[in-house]
């Protein structure tokens, strides 16, 4: 980190504590949802902790049309201390001091490494911005360079890749009418719903990564930072301390289809690494993996062997007991082997909280999801007061896959996530929700999802990990509060 950290000014441990903001993720540019459910922003979450064991998830796919996420009402207008914060709390971060790939792809005229999939020769796609010119193209690992004017050019601001282009492909052919029977989608040829092909990691072999030049700015949904309710965690970073930043969750969190965890090139941790990574790099830290699997007697996401070195200001111990395939429920029931016994020997500072794409639609979504997540915070609050929590928003899925819950293309899970953590932020815990989930229904506004999919169904690649990971970022510090 850039040795010139202020010193947190002395006001601020007298008692001139910014005031508790609200959870906001709100969508103000995009029109209301009109079979949304109202969200009520100041409904206390009442209901008592769920119990449910997990359930298996429906077989059918929704038949619904995707509509748009819900757009809760815009929080009040920052004040004069709340503007301030940045100075307040003596914060001196530089973007510059993050890696490339977490730099934000929402701010800037510039996207690094973004991964598009075309099926045909002679085809061309949009990316999440109009191109004005391309800086690179390379394979999904980086290690084959193409060229434009041969294999590729720009058609009208899109991706389009020449007829006898080297970039591989797979056909319209091979990726319809193929795969699982359950997972369907609708081919833009013939307007019908058709089994699509699917397969953990292997997109990737068709994705292609593109750096390009654009002057059109992001009018999609914008997480909003939360500095001041983090502000607790981030003193301790600006001042050196050790932390433990703890993750609990499903595949995603597990990091399923990063290339780190399929063991391929170009090698990049999922968003649990990811994040922590910026926080090194941010503050100066080194980080410390904790291989969590031969503890718990599971297969735990694994860890690299040494450690992450950013600086020598402090150590930040990193521990991630996610299971994949696991729900919410799985998630409060185990929470004494998991999260408890963990955190009570490594401690817990930052509880990053990531449920609800395996949950069973068909549970009341505020009383399941939301119930199990507030749950799982209030137990860690009972272990450690003074601990963070940040809940995560599940991204969406394949439009047209069984996963694609209707919950989460119509953002209903993500807005009860939001109204247990404000229902904490009242009672003064430090609790919010990184609104992924919203993130990602816009996202497919602009790029399809095996552009960035995974496995074509509910894991994500590389660059959308990387969205993950930025969307932690700014809901914990926030790109703009960064020098």
């Amino acid at each position: 980190m850039n040795t010139k950290i202020k010193t947190v000014l002395c006001a601020l441990l007298l008692g001139a504590l910014v005031a508790v903001g609200m959870t906001a993720c709100d969508k103000t540019d995009a029109p209301d949802a009109t079979d949304a459910p109202t969200v009520e922003q100041t409904a206390p979450a009442t209901e008592p902790e769920a119990t449910e064991a997990p359930t298996e998830a429906p077989t059918e796919a929704p038949t619904e049309a995707p509509t748009e996420a819900p757009t809760e009402a815009p929080t009040e207008a920052p004040t004069e201390a709340e503007t301030g914060l940045k100075e307040l709390i003596g914060l001196d971060v530089k973007t510059e001091d993050l890696a490339d790939i977490m730099q934000n792809v929402f701010m800037g005229t510039q996207s690094i490494k973004e991964t598009v999939m075309i099926l045909d020769k002679g085809s061309s796609k949009a990316l999440l911005y109009p191109i004005d010119s391309i800086v690179s193209v390379t394979s999904y690992d980086g290690k084959t360079v193409y060229e434009e004017g041969k294999d590729y050019v720009i058609e009208d601001g899109k991706f389009k890749i020449t007829a006898d282009s080297s970039i591989p492909c797979i056909t319209s052919a091979q990726y319809f009418n193929v795969g699982d029977p359950t997972l369907h989608t609708v081919n833009p040829a013939t307007g019908f719903s058709v089994p699509t092909y699917w397969g953990d990691g292997r997109l990737k072999e068709w994705q292609v990564s593109v750096t390009y030049n654009h002057e059109a700015q992001w009018e999609g949904f914008m997480q909003e930072s939360q500095l001041e309710l983090y502000q607790g965690f981030v003193k301790k970073l600006i001042a050196g301390e050790d932390v433990t930043v703890f993750f609990s969750g499903d595949s995603i969190t597990w990091g399923a289809c990063s290339s780190y965890h399929e063991k391929a090139a170009p090698n990049q941790g999922g968003y649990a690494m990811l994040f922590t990574q910026a926080l090194a790099d941010l503050f100066g830290y080194t980080i410390k993996y904790v291989n969590i699997a031969p503890e718990i007697g599971y297969p735990c996401a694994p860890v690299p062997a040494g450690h992450y070195v950013a600086g020598d200001r402090g150590i930040i111990t990193y521990v991630n007991t996610a299971i994949g395939g696991w729900d919410s429920a799985a998630g409060i029931q185990n929470f004494d082997e998991f999260i408890k016994a963990p955190a009570e020997k490594y401690g817990c500072d930052l509880l990053i909280l990531a449920y609800g794409i395996n949950d069973n639609p068909q549970q009341p979504v505020r009383e399941f999801t939301a119930n199990n997540v507030a749950s799982m915070a209030k137990r860690m609050y009972e272990m450690n007061p003074d601990a963070a929590v940040m809940i995560v928003s599940t991204m969406t899925t394949h439009m047209g896959s069984n996963w694609a819950f209707d919950h989460l293309v119509k953002g209903t899970q993500e807005q009860a996530l939001i109204r247990e953590a404000k229902a904490l932020a009242r009672k003064g815990r430090a609790c919010a929700v990184a609104c992924v989930n919203a993130v990602s229904i816009d996202v497919q506004k602009y790029k399809t999802f095996n552009d960035y999919g995974g496995n074509n169904i509910n894991h994500c690649n590389d660059w959308f990990h990387r969205v993950y990971a930025q969307t932690l970022l700014q809901t914990l510090i926030g790109y703009e509060n960064m020098n």
